[in-house]
């Protein structure tokens, strides 16, 4: 965990910060000092403040009892939770309107206003967000600057890496986590912000020098009532609220060019992989094995470049990069040398090789929708001259409309396809891959093999020279999710295994 960093605060002093709270009640816990913030009761201990938060299930704060109970010196609920279990004068509790906006403004002050002391990116979109942040992260280290991530796999600076629970954390753990960025001497902060996380408010209290817009395809809607519903979340970070800078954003993507459209001209950068209209783009693109090279045109100038990442999607996610750290002063110089060093990142477009001298290419991806695993498909063509074999599957609990889809997509670009399972979760994983199959046309017969480490296993088994194993849908993921139960289960683990299984059985 990040070592709590916080503003020494009276808690009438802290509430004084906070709109939305019409009355404090008469209660001498209001002259102490407030030691913490929590938002589950059991975790409260002495001199903290219990934040309840109502959920989709129950609201937190029907627990506020438990909280003082623990040492809470005081509670912060909602009107309904003081309607089911009233508090007496004795108890020091406080009512809100709006929990999401208390929470968040209780938090930034008392973390004193953390944001405010970094120069923050905030990056969103269905796909692309990891990739455009690490790229954003490499370009400011690559300048010498000191940088904290924030993102689906890892909360990281120097001297420090937490794995992350969330893509954005909720606004107590986020505020925590920018408080000791700053206290670690970070300048830049940068940032995924998910569509989850600006709908519930996590990221309150947080002015963005740039917010980025990667793209918008189909994807939770289990959560969001539509497609609308999805973007107009997104085009949140891209309000007064939080963008204080320049707005980035993809002019090659449908929902990019809305966006565009909505916002002051002077007030956006947008990028596009090859046209000239675009604020940053592309020209004389040449594409090899190993990368793509060309020219890079930018309002700091133009320069060449020379990029180990293939396929259309990542140079969207380079040139919306390059925006985002030009903008905030890095030379262009700079960034073009820092581009030929980008590692990559895990479980993206991530290869595994277990002999240098290995005949079948495997790669371990993170696509997980429609748009991205037609992406993946599209990008990994040029450089499989024989079979492209795809293995994926789709997730229990989660949007179901995308599975045909992904079934198709899959049996219009791969040539050989196997379904398997994901995360199944709750669902029935039989019902999962049944409904796969039936966006497959009836002339494509794909191989069901439900145990995804046997699909794998099979997959690379059957692959000859000069083929391609793509294994989709996990990524950087080491889980799998059967039923409630978190299983430990690692696509590159189990490719690793199947290529060591392979080559033995040639000898």
């Amino acid at each position: 965990m990040c070592e709590e960093v916080h503003n020494h605060m009276i808690l009438r002093e802290l509430l004084a910060t906070v709109e939305g709270i019409a009355q404090l009640p008469t209660h001498p816990a209001l002259y102490g000092e407030v030691k913490g913030l929590k938002t589950n009761s059991h975790a409260c201990g002495v001199g903290d403040v219990f934040i309840g938060m109502p959920g989709t299930r129950v609201d937190g704060g029907d627990f506020w009892h438990s909280a003082i109970a623990s040492g809470a010196i005081a509670a912060i609920i909602s009107p309904q939770a003081a309607a089911n279990h009233p508090p007496s004068p004795e108890d020091c509790v406080i009512v809100a309107t709006d929990m999401t906006q208390v929470c968040g403004q209780i938090a930034t002050a008392f973390y004193n206003y953390p944001a405010q002391k970094l120069q923050l990116v905030g990056v969103t979109g269905t796909n692309g967000k990891t990739t455009t942040t690490h790229l954003i992260e490499h370009f400011f280290q690559h300048a010498q600057q000191r940088t904290a991530l924030m993102g689906t796999l890892y909360t990281r600076w120097q001297g420090f890496e937490q794995t992350a629970v969330h893509t954005t954390p909720f606004a107590l753990d986020l505020q925590a986590q920018l408080a000791a960025a700053v206290d670690a001497g970070n300048k830049y902060g940068v940032m995924e912000v998910s569509s989850h996380a600006l709908a519930q408010g996590r990221v309150l209290g947080c002015q963005f020098q740039v917010s980025l817009f990667s793209n918008l395809t189909q994807e939770h809607l289990d959560f969001h009532e539509n497609m609308e519903d999805y973007f107009g979340a997104k085009s949140l970070l891209f309000s007064p609220n939080y963008l204080q800078g320049v707005a980035i954003i993809n002019a090659d993507d449908t929902y990019g060019r809305r966006l565009i459209q909505s916002l002051e001209t002077e007030r956006v950068w947008s990028y596009s992989v090859n046209d000239s209209n675009a604020d940053v783009w592309m020209s004389d693109l040449s594409y090899e094995r190993n990368g793509v090279s060309g020219r890079l045109h930018t309002p700091k100038g133009d320069v060449a470049f020379c990029s180990p990442l293939v396929g259309q999607y990542n140079l969207e996610n380079l040139l919306g990069a390059v925006g985002a750290v030009l903008y905030l002063g890095i030379d262009l110089q700079v960034v073009a040398a820092a581009i030929a060093t980008f590692p990559g990142v895990p479980g993206r477009m991530e290869r595994v090789q277990i002999t240098p001298d290995q005949d079948i290419s495997v790669i371990v991806d993170y696509a997980h929708t429609p748009d991205s695993l037609e992406n993946l498909l599209k990008a990994s063509r040029p450089f499989i001259p024989g079979q492209m074999i795809c293995v994926f599957g789709c997730g229990g609990d989660r949007d179901r409309t995308k599975r045909p889809q992904m079934g198709k997509i899959a049996a219009d670009l791969a040539d050989v396809v196997v379904v398997t399972s994901d995360n199944p979760r709750t669902e029935d994983p039989e019902k999962i891959l049944q409904d796969i199959v039936a966006g497959i046309p009836d002339i494509v017969n794909p191989t069901v093999i439900g145990d995804r480490s046997q699909a794998i296993q099979m997959a690379i088994a059957q692959a000859e020279p000069g083929d391609g194993v793509l294994i989709a849908g996990k990524g950087h993921e080491d889980y799998q999710i059967i039923g409630t139960e978190k299983i430990h289960f690692d696509d590159r683990e189990q490719a690793r295994k199947a290529l060591g299984n392979r080559n033995l059985a040639k000898v």
